[in-house]
């Protein structure tokens, strides 16, 4: 029985050494990256049993991937391995205030952009796991994501899996109407969601006092949980972290978080596999304080996926946060 299972893409990040411009680098560091993995790993990291499903390319890029994956803990025995297909790329270029970061997606026709209904069987990933998660971006690869993803969906409700749903939006894969048109097809699946204010507004056009955003996706799908994220940025290379949610009638907030940032890419992943974990505790306070505390402890530590344990995170949840150095 796996603890969560996630349905996505696996790229390869590639960045030049901080602050050096892509356009005139000669060296890149190589990170694995992917907003549905990095919920896998970080829940792998965290010390639970996630899985993950995909397709790579059946050459040395996806054999990078592949055991990169494996090696923070994730099982990847529903990853098929694909001749003649292509890797997905993410280059990014890291900035300080007020140059701003760059970050390019080099993704069309990558091998999970492939993977259809057909592919896996549903039913039978479903039996094993409690949460079934997957996000806004997988079904915006193709129609083939898209239908894949309704089917996984439908497959983990009849399961009686828990299903979680991060609304990510990117805009490099299609436009507002198109993601809403195929989200509200996925959403009446998912009992936890993760939204923004942004994405609310623009996409679903839900405005308001943020309890009402939150409601307008309770009444309007359904979903037992509903989670309202929120980015402050002060300059680049500082920032805070806060979330809230509509929970059984309650709206309870979380702890905010001040930070430095070394680097922000997949905090937002952090978060959402800190607030699985909570949620698996069984504490909804608890789990909006962890995930926040974990998205702040993955801002100061590159990579997109956490390189650190539940253990690390809890001691950010006293009261007053011991910063000596541990000796």
């Amino acid at each position: 029985m796996y603890d969560l299972v996630s349905l996505g893409e696996v790229m390869l990040r590639l960045a030049p050494p901080k602050f050096e411009r892509l356009r005139r680098t000669r060296q890149l560091d190589v990170e694995v990256a992917g907003a549905q993995l990095n919920i896998a790993a970080n829940m792998a990291r965290f010390g639970k049993k996630s899985a993950f499903i995909s397709k790579l390319p059946d050459n040395e890029l996806g054999v990078l991937a592949y055991d990169s994956c494996a090696a923070y803990g994730v099982d990847m025995r529903h990853v098929k391995m694909v001749p003649n297909t292509r890797m997905g790329m993410n280059f990014l270029e890291f900035s300080s205030t007020p140059r701003v970061g760059v970050t390019i997606f080099d993704r069309r026709g990558s091998a999970a952009s492939t993977i259809s209904v057909q592919d896996f069987d549903w039913q039978a990933i479903a039996s094993q796991t409690r949460i079934a998660h997957t996000d806004g971006i997988f079904p915006g690869l193709s129609v083939d994501c898209r239908e894949a993803t309704w089917a996984y969906l439908k497959a983990a409700r009849a399961a009686g899996c828990i299903t979680s749903f991060d609304v990510n939006y990117r805009e490099h894969l299609w436009t507002e109407a198109t993601a809403l048109e195929c989200w509200k097809t996925l959403l009446p699946l998912v009992d936890i969601v993760v939204t923004s204010r942004s994405v609310s507004e623009a996409v679903f056009g839900f405005n308001g006092t943020d309890a009402e955003i939150m409601r307008a996706y309770h009444d309007q799908f359904g979903h037992k949980l509903v989670c309202l994220t929120q980015r402050e940025i002060m300059g680049v290379l500082q920032g805070a972290w806060s979330s809230q949610a509509l929970h059984e009638e309650q709206v309870i907030k979380g702890r905010r978080y001040e930070f430095d940032v070394v680097d922000r890419f997949g905090t937002g992943d952090s978060f959402f596999a800190g607030l699985l974990y909570g949620y698996l505790e069984g504490d909804i306070q608890f789990a909006l304080d962890f995930g926040n505390a974990a998205c702040a402890l993955a801002h100061t530590i590159e990579g997109d996926i956490a390189q650190f344990t539940a253990a690390e995170v809890l001691p950010l949840l006293n009261e007053k946060i011991d910063l000596r150095v541990k000796r």
